[in-house]
């Protein structure tokens, strides 16, 4: 049985149907020994019938006589209406031997012999009783007289006849006691056995089925931790069931994702090294020729050199981007973690960008508390300054842009004294502002307000991608929300010193 290659369906199908064909098995043969036990019982109760009927009709039988003698001596009202009714008596305790005996041959015969020893009688005391007043006297009536002869004999065959079926239905009443009590008995170890065995079967199959599911279920589960580590995965489990089903596709979908891993690493060794090279070569003679190294030209085509220029510029910060990602995905990116000022941070971020800013005649202004956070100083002031440069884009001209940083009460000390253990760094603008359905999804690869922002503000939509893979690798976290006055505030969060 544990070589069946079932479905799950399948499975559950057993599970049900086994117990229940055992339960249908259970009852029928409790069934069947209940049906014996009444059986004994009814036929207890039957004897008991026959035998209660039978001296009923030997009782009948002699106030039968008893009338008919009475009314023969002293032609008493009583004893002649009486005689009538004990006929009917015993001609009733006849029909309802012939119901209870029924087609038991041995008993039938027996009571045929009965049948015609009651009609003789019957037929003596109606003689018995018809005689005329005159003739009958004591002595012909109660002493040695030939009617009294014919009298006694004749109970002595009644008594005969009944006394055979009493005792057949004596045996029966003394057998039906023993019958039962072997009925229950039996009846009681059936119910003690099926109850055992039915706990039994249903705790081994469930055993067995939940053993073949969740043994192999553990398998898929230790799998999917191999492929968060990198692991080679277990060997497929065995069968055509679901599980067997889904771990074929989980192991096929492992081989997609390795292959593709494969591919994408190629790419990005494409990237870096095939593609990435030869776009520097050209930004640097476009660069020489956009200065004059290579001699005057025209200012349309000068135009057209500055142009390429720029979108060279672009797609060599996209790539590298793309490079920084990647690094920072695979855990390849380590951190030179020091204790390191927020304001030092700050004003390398502005000196940065201060010529982006005075462009579009933006100010700068700085609020920042004297306090240290702990992290690597180059990847943090490449942080602030992408939301630096961000805000600088979407400001309007002639606008300000605000830097604060400030400690955060994170809870109390043992001392009842507060203990600042996060620092907050935010930079607000009066832009456009972020809609809020976008505040989450903005920080995703090549996530963007408007579809345009690529085109005319030169972003490529991985800046704050990698802004938040830097704070997460730090243990911070990085959002935004709107601003009081217009725009919007990004913020930071990072552990303090």
């Amino acid at each position: 049985m544990a070589q069946l290659n079932l479905k799950i369906s399948q499975r559950g199908f057993l599970l049900v149907s086994i117990p229940l064909v055992f339960e249908i098995i259970f009852v029928s043969v409790l069934t069947s020994l209940n049906a014996q036990l009444e059986a004994e019982m009814r036929r207890e109760a039957h004897a008991k019938d026959v035998v209660r009927t039978v001296f009923k009709l030997q009782r009948d039988m002699l106030d039968c006589a008893t009338a008919a003698a009475s009314f023969s001596l002293t032609n008493d009202v009583y004893s002649d209406e009486r005689f009538p009714l004990t006929q009917r008596w015993v001609k009733q305790d006849l029909e309802q031997l012939d119901s209870l005996i029924g087609n038991n041959y041995e008993q039938t015969r027996k009571l045929k012999y009965t049948h015609a020893v009651a009609e003789r009688g019957l037929k003596l005391f109606d003689d018995l009783k018809n005689r005329k007043p005159e003739a009958a006297t004591l002595d012909s009536i109660i002493g040695t007289g030939a009617t009294y002869g014919r009298v006694r004999s004749l109970v002595g065959q009644l008594g005969g006849a009944t006394r055979d079926i009493i005792e057949e239905e004596e045996r029966v009443l003394a057998q039906s006691p023993v019958m039962q009590s072997q009925h229950r008995e039996m009846v009681q170890k059936a119910l003690v056995v099926g109850v055992g065995l039915n706990v039994v079967l249903a705790v081994m199959l469930a055993m067995f089925f939940s053993k073949g599911i969740t043994k192999r279920l553990e398998i898929m589960t230790e799998n999917s931790q191999r492929v968060a580590k990198g692991e080679p995965l277990n060997e497929p489990v065995d069968g055509v069931d679901e599980i067997a089903q889904l771990d074929r596709t989980f192991h096929k979908m492992v081989d997609d994702l390795n292959q593709a891993e494969q591919h994408k690493q190629q790419l990005l060794q494409t990237v870096s090294h095939d593609l990435r090279s030869p776009l520097s070569s050209v930004r640097g003679i476009l660069t020489l020729l956009s200065a004059g190294a290579m001699g005057p030209l025209p200012e349309k085509a000068l135009n057209k050199v500055k142009i390429a220029e720029a979108d060279v510029e672009r797609l060599i910060k996209l790539i590298t981007d793309l490079l920084d990602l990647e690094r920072i995905a695979e855990g390849k990116s380590v951190l030179e973690v020091s204790s390191v000022p927020v304001k030092r941070l700050v004003e390398r971020a502005v000196n940065s960008i201060v010529s982006l800013a005075e462009e579009k005649g933006i100010n700068i202004s700085r609020t920042i508390d004297p306090v240290n956070v702990l992290g690597d100083e180059d990847r943090l002031v490449q942080v602030i300054v992408n939301l630096l440069s961000n805000a600088i884009k979407f400001s309007p001209d002639g606008g300000e842009i605000e830097i604060e940083a400030e400690a955060l009460e994170a809870g109390a000390s043992s001392a009842g004294e507060a203990a600042r253990s996060v620092i907050e760094i935010t930079v607000s603008d009066r832009g456009r502002g972020v809609p809020e359905e976008l505040r989450s999804k903005i920080f995703e690869r090549f996530e963007q307000v408007k579809k345009t922002d690529a085109t005319e503000s030169g972003g490529s939509g991985l800046g704050l991608a990698i802004c938040k893979s830097i704070v997460e690798l730090h243990g911070g976290s990085l959002g935004v929300r709107d601003n009081s006055g217009g725009g919007s505030v990004f913020w930071l969060r990072l552990p303090s010193n």
